[in-house]
């Protein structure tokens, strides 16, 4: 290698290095709304999802007496799978779609955050809103692509002409495309914020702790003094 070659190399390597990197942060602000959805999953599934474990596989001893029953995973799972139909879902969706199914994550992992006291149930109707709404974006997306490969000729021996197929199959292509948007953008996420938010206040918090679940509150009531009353 030559004195020319070795100095033309050396002076593409930091070129080379900015278009990875600038590569790696395109990719990135791409898929950051996939990134959002599944660090909200993460934290679910290691804090909450955990914590309910634990809470369900636990029974009070006497004396040393029995045996806990054994923690399953089974929230984990469901996070797992959520998330797992969420991303593909929203893989190849364009704005705002993605960022929707990640503010319903932020949101739903928040309130069940600020709200211990009601995080079992937060927690299911979270997954569940979820769900739903991603497969509405699959069914969605399935619509669209049959609609697109309708042939006018197919439809053309039971409403009249091929021209009159191709008006047929657009204008209800269009219609049902105005309520799919709807749909996607402003019903199915509304109607998951406003319930969150109901069932964020459906019940009052305590008064002395309000970051404090179920279980904290009947420990409290169960601590007896050294005496044993």
């Amino acid at each position: 290698m030559s004195f020319e070659q070795i100095n033309t190399l050396i002076l593409d390597i930091p070129v080379y290095a900015i278009n990875g990197l600038l590569w790696l942060l395109y990719g990135l602000i791409g898929s950051l709304a996939a990134l959002v959805s599944a660090g909200a999953a993460v934290v679910m599934g290691l804090v909450v999802d955990q914590a309910v474990q634990q809470l369900s596989g636990s029974r009070p001893l006497r004396q040393g007496r029995g045996e806990s029953q054994p923690i399953t995973r089974t929230a984990q799972i469901l996070t797992a799978g959520v998330l797992t139909l969420w991303l593909g879902a929203q893989w190849g969706m364009g704005a705002p779609v993605p960022w929707i199914g990640a503010a319903m994550w932020l949101f739903g992992l928040g309130a069940i955050l600020v709200s211990p006291a009601q995080r079992f149930n937060l927690l299911w109707f979270v997954k569940s809103g979820v769900a739903v709404y991603a497969l509405a974006v699959i069914g969605s997306r399935l619509y669209l692509n049959m609609t697109q490969n309708v042939s006018p000729e197919a439809w053309a021996s039971m409403v009249g002409t091929a021209q009159t197929a191709v008006n047929v199959v657009s204008n209800t292509r269009g219609n049902v495309t105005t309520v799919i948007i709807w749909a996607l953008w402003l019903v199915i996420p509304l109607g998951y914020f406003s319930m969150l938010v109901q069932k964020l206040f459906l019940n009052p918090v305590s008064l002395i702790n309000p970051l404090s679940s179920y279980a904290d509150m009947l420990a409290t009531l169960r601590v007896r003094d050294r005496g044993g009353r």
